[in-house]
């Protein structure tokens, strides 16, 4: 190879190397440590034999957890009230849960995808049609991805989708006799840090 044609792939391959080389030092490490909150709006449908004759519906849901490098280890909760065919009022489903989430790699700087696990207590109420209110305790785990966008330097948009698993007893004795079902829902909202 001629003196001339070394330099020109090493010019060639100097100049692919760069672009790289420069977002990597334009993307920020992840802080060692911090906290963070985030809240937001949520909308969600309930599957399954069980929860027929309910209707999706609008909620909330509010987080906080702990920073470390890529994880956030937090915990939360989310409420929503649906529409059901068998009840007089609403019915209103909660739950309290721990977050693991995983942030993942990324080509730019100010978006940040994330994988997230949540484990934790389910609730659920409804008024029946002779009026006596039912209440039911259970268990929720579930799965869902979503991506922080950087609007600020403590600020983020936070937007996902999760699938959770849902166990309801109304006191009829356990796990095997519990209303159990799906639900499928996106949400929303906003995140703040504070990091060291």
């Amino acid at each position: 190879m001629s003196a001339r044609s070394l330099a020109a792939v090493l010019l060639i391959g100097a100049s692919a190397i760069a672009p790289g080389a420069a977002s990597a030092q334009g993307r920020a490490a992840p802080p060692r440590i911090g906290f963070a909150v985030g809240g937001g709006a949520m909308y969600g449908t309930l599957h399954g034999s069980d929860f027929s004759g309910t209707r999706a519906a609008a909620g909330f849901d509010a987080t906080a957890g702990i920073l470390l490098r890529r994880w956030q280890l937090g915990v939360g909760y989310d409420r929503a009230t649906h529409g059901r065919e068998d009840t007089a009022g609403d019915f209103v489903v909660s739950n309290i849960f721990v977050e693991p989430r995983l942030s993942l790699a990324s080509g730019t700087s100010r978006l940040t995808p994330y994988a997230a696990v949540r484990l934790g207590r389910a609730m659920a109420t409804y008024e029946t049609v002779v009026g006596i209110t039912d209440k039911a305790t259970g268990y929720m785990a579930g799965v869902g991805g979503g991506a922080l966008w950087f609007i600020a330097s403590h600020v983020q948009a936070d937007a996902a989708v999760q699938y959770d698993r849902l166990s309801h007893d109304y006191g009829t004795g356990g796990y095997a006799d519990a209303e159990k079902g799906g639900r499928a829902s996106a949400r929303f909202g906003v995140r703040l840090t504070s990091t060291r």
